[in-house]
């Protein structure tokens, strides 16, 4: 019986023993145990733009391994000259990052014992670039939009949009727009999304086809300390029929030979409409007992050709 139990004391202790270690294979005739990684960090971080006339360090490569560490290696972008890392584990910088050119190392280090062997494999690192506000809103060179006359009050007029680029998840690269002048109070812009619409109902072509509204981007989500671009938006009020055509003369004279012919134009009469000839549907009747004999046709140019209905005798 107490063999058994031994047997089965050996045999649970194996078990443990190869569920907390790997056996690599046997160099030089001595097998090497890897243990489980013990390394012990988060990721470092640097501020972008920072100078560095001298290496400054940012952290601390450390283990819970119980042993006596001689030397530190560090792998990946920017390793050994970039970033360095002496022999009691800690990092450096050696010059200034930027955020906008790489935002992201990835590394990994390695831990030797004073023998030169490695205590602890590579485990992987980030070091992340902290973002500052030193970029422009940046606009491209102009907006154009298009409104019709009399739209309603929150009427989509154009979408202006810039770019920047610093961290668009921090305030630095947040955006807010405003606008600055231009439009007579007729227009109004969404801060967030840069939509232009109309803030009134009264736009009439035929007074202002035409406005030029200046806005801006700010960054640091508006703040006075943001930085800010301008863009000009050209707007163009589109015509729709909302004027009524008159005659250019109350009366006219004319005379006609007794044998015009009926498809011959007697005379024209002028009208006059504010509105573009798109927009001119102007309908003319002659009324009374003269409309038997007389009638009027719309040509091309929106203006009334009076002709015969009939022949005169």
């Amino acid at each position: 019986m107490a063999s058994l139990w031994t047997l089965q004391t050996v045999l649970l202790f194996l078990v443990l023993s190869a569920a907390a270690a790997e056996v690599l294979p046997e160099r030089s005739g001595l097998a090497l145990i890897r243990h489980k990684r013990d390394w012990i960090w988060n990721s470092l971080y640097v501020e972008e733009e920072k100078p560095a006339p001298t290496p400054y360090k940012i952290g601390q490569l450390k283990s819970t391994l119980r042993v006596e560490v001689k030397r530190f290696s560090i792998d990946g972008e920017g390793a050994n000259s970039i970033f360095t890392v002496d022999n009691k584990g800690d990092l450096f910088v050696t010059r200034s990052l930027d955020r906008e050119e790489k935002s992201v190392y990835h590394l990994s280090a390695k831990m030797y014992d004073g023998n030169n062997q490695v205590v602890e494999d590579s485990g992987g690192f980030e070091v992340i670039v902290n973002d500052i506000n030193d970029n422009l809103p940046v606009f491209p060179k102009g907006f154009n939009g298009s409104v019709l006359e009399r739209a309603a009050v929150g009427t989509k007029v154009v979408v202006v949009k810039a770019t920047d680029a610093d961290d668009t998840n921090t305030a630095n690269g947040e955006l807010r727009y405003s606008l600055l002048r231009g439009g007579d109070g007729k227009f109004q812009i969404d801060d967030i999304s840069g939509m232009v619409t109309c803030s009134r109902a009264d736009l009439d072509r035929e007074s202002v086809a035409q406005y030029l509204l200046v806005v801006r981007a700010q960054d640091m989500r508006g703040k006075p300390s943001g930085s800010t671009a301008t863009a000009t938006v050209t707007v163009t009020v589109t015509d729709i029929n909302d004027n009524i055509a008159s005659f250019s003369s109350n009366t006219m004279e004319v005379s006609v030979p007794e044998d015009h012919k009926l498809s011959e134009v007697m005379t024209t009469l002028r009208l006059e409409d504010r509105d573009q000839r798109q927009n001119k549907v102007p309908r003319i009747f002659i009324t009374g007992e003269y409309s038997r004999m007389f009638h009027v046709q719309v040509d091309s140019e929106k203006n009334g050709n009076l002709m015969l209905r009939q022949v005169i005798w």
